[in-house]
């Protein structure tokens, strides 16, 4: 098996997942698809799911569009895996900055 193809299938694969969750999270409303939050803390679910959602989406066309590249040899291997690292991380670090961001206030 061809290590472009292997890349672009796995970015593809991993892509795909990320957009399938920002879709749920973003347009459905979702929430209940993020494990270990409590939402009763959240002052705004629809906005916290927005916001959550589009970092989602973000990162899944990302991968999907830098496995491309990679596959068609227009990024080499170490750009490749710092670029899918820090999107493949992006939606964990907005979704803590979401909570704080959207928390309700204890007074």
């Amino acid at each position: 098996m061809d290590t472009g193809f292997l890349i672009l299938s796995i970015s593809c694969l991993s892509g795909f997942i990320y957009l399938i969750i920002g879709y749920l999270l973003t347009f459905k409303q979702k929430a209940d698809v993020l494990n270990g939050i409590d939402f009763s803390k959240i002052a705004d679910l629809s906005a916290f799911c927005k916001y959550a959602g589009n970092s989602f989406l973000l990162s899944g066309v990302v991968q999907i569009l830098v496995g491309l590249l990679a596959y068609l040899a227009y990024l080499n291997l170490l750009l490749f895996v710092a670029i899918y690292v820090f999107f493949s991380a992006l939606p964990i670090v907005n979704v803590v900055r979401t909570m704080r961001k959207f928390q309700k206030s204890t007074s």
